[in-house]
């Protein structure tokens, strides 16, 4: 069974959700990401899908993304430093996030989702 953060009344995570189950996936609840952010592993197997590119699964148009300063931060912040703050603000990762035993992806993009999903 996969896990999948996001916010529970989002109508984008909820289409995502529900495309994937259609195709033959299994869901538990939507954990709030708000209240329980993934942990960094979680976070770090999202990273490697984007062969480590922070912003393919940052939430650059979220409010505390420009709060923090972040797009002047990345350049100089480690991986380590990106993960333990991304598994302390879920707000930062880009929604929704999915996460297998051995896989994670960021994001809504069905042919992106597709692709690493239903390949497995």
């Amino acid at each position: 069974m996969l896990k999948i953060y996001g916010l529970k009344q989002c109508s984008t995570t909820q289409k995502v959700k529900k495309h994937l189950e259609d195709q033959g996936l299994t869901f538990g609840e939507i954990i709030d990401i708000r209240d329980q952010p993934p942990m960094a592993e979680e976070i770090a197997w999202s990273l490697d899908q984007v062969e480590g590119e922070y912003t393919k699964i940052l939430n650059t148009s979220g409010g505390l993304y420009r709060e923090l300063g972040l797009k002047d931060k990345l350049t100089d912040m480690s991986e380590e430093a990106f993960l333990d703050l991304l598994s302390e603000q879920g707000m930062l990762i880009k929604r929704p996030l999915i996460v297998g035993d051995e896989v994670a992806t960021a994001g809504s993009k069905v042919d992106f989702l597709d692709r690493i999903w239903l390949s497995k």
